[in-house]
This record gives C-alpha cells, structure tokens and sequence, in this order.
C-alpha cells in the first residue's frame, strides 16, 4: 500500500511517500515560524509528479491551527481529486510512535506522555501505555501537568517545548512526515473505511470550528 503523508502541525513542514514498511521518499524541513509555507514545494519534489497513491495521510493535530488548517485542507484535496482515503492521525500519536520506533523507549513500563506546545503556559497531551491511547486528547496548565506524573512517568517531546518548561527528564523527537504515514497506516489495517470529507483539524482548545479525529 502506497501512502503520501503530510506533516504542518508544528515546527516540522515535511512529506513523505511510504509503502509498506519502506520508505521511498521523504523530505522534512525545521520552520519554527512557518512550517507549512513549503508544504507544496516539498510534495512536488519528493513525488515527482507522480500521483498514484492508494491513500492520504495527514497530521490534524493537536499544533498550530494555521498549519494544521492547511494540511488538513491539502490532504482533503488530494483525496477528492485522487478518489483514496485520507487518514486522520493525532501529533501526539506520532510522537510517541518516533519514541518507540528509535528504541528510546525501550525499557519503559510507566506511563508514557507526549506533549506539545499549547502556548499560554499549556500543554496538549495524553496518556499511553505503549503506542495505545489510554486518555483522551487534552489541553492543561503546565503546572498542573507536571503534578500529574510520577517517578515512572515518561515525557515525550521537542527539545523546544522540553527545554520550554525546563523538563529534566524528557525524551526528545519530533514528529516526521514517515512517522504519520506509519501511524496512519496502521489505522487502515483496522479499519478501511476513510473519506476526505470526515477528516478535520483537531482542535483541543476552544475553536469557531468543529473538530475530532475518527476512532480506530
């Protein structure tokens, strides 16, 4: 199965072309400002032109709303005019799939926590007992997050939001283009059924606009 997965939501602007458990292009770019002005530039170069994919993954959040909007918009786009599935994946899901595809999480047996920058003194996260989800998607003070955890707590994060709040103990990755593409197609496995029109951002805080992400 041939994917082309997008990645805005946050400082990483990157796309990448997997099939099976191979990657065959793939191209991230570090824009803290402005991750997703070269979003298109970065698809026509690792693609070719070339087209003809069997589905679309894209990154809907939680991140930045501008580049998840576009992402977002784009992969809808491509999957109207492609006639494929687009598949929804969580930032958060990515993160800690990085984590434990490097092996830096290899001997953990705590709880595992991926967060990302809310602003605002913030925090968007989730709990994990290896890559399966055991909480919802949620949005919290950074004071009240670091209460949460215990000593076998594991934090995953970008070593800007990790040097952010001053987190000793926080394994640093960023979210890349492949690591959507995997997460989504391990969704596809479960369940097949993906249309354009169902995928939206996910927007934890507070947003004029409906969000969610379809449940495995």
């Amino acid at each position: 199965m041939k994917i082309l997965a997008i990645e805005t939501s946050g400082n990483i602007c990157g796309a990448a072309v997997i099939s099976g458990d191979k990657i065959i292009a793939e191209k991230n770019i570090f824009l803290p400002k402005n991750s997703s002005s070269k979003i298109f530039d970065i698809i026509k170069n690792i693609t070719k032109k070339n087209l003809q994919f069997d589905a679309m993954a894209v990154d809907v959040g939680p991140g930045s709303f501008t580049g998840i909007r576009i992402g977002v918009s784009l992969a809808r786009a491509y999957g109207q005019f492609l006639k494929v599935p687009v598949i929804s994946v969580s930032s958060l899901d990515c993160l800690v799939f990085n984590a434990l595809k490097d092996a830096m999480l290899k001997n953990v047996s705590g709880k595992i926590f991926p967060i990302v920058d809310a602003l605002r003194g913030e925090v968007y996260t989730a709990e994990y007992e290896g890559l399966k989800r055991k909480s919802e998607y949620k949005i919290i003070e950074v004071e009240k997050f670091l209460k949460m955890l215990d000593n076998k707590s594991t934090i995953v994060g970008s070593y800007e939001i990790c040097r952010k709040i001053s987190l000793k103990k926080c394994v640093i990755t960023d979210i890349s283009a492949s690591s959507v593409g995997f997460v989504a197609l391990s969704k596809f496995k479960k369940n097949k059924n993906y249309d354009y029109n169902e995928v939206l951002p996910l927007y934890i805080r507070r947003f004029p606009i409906r969000s969610q992400v379809k449940s495995e």
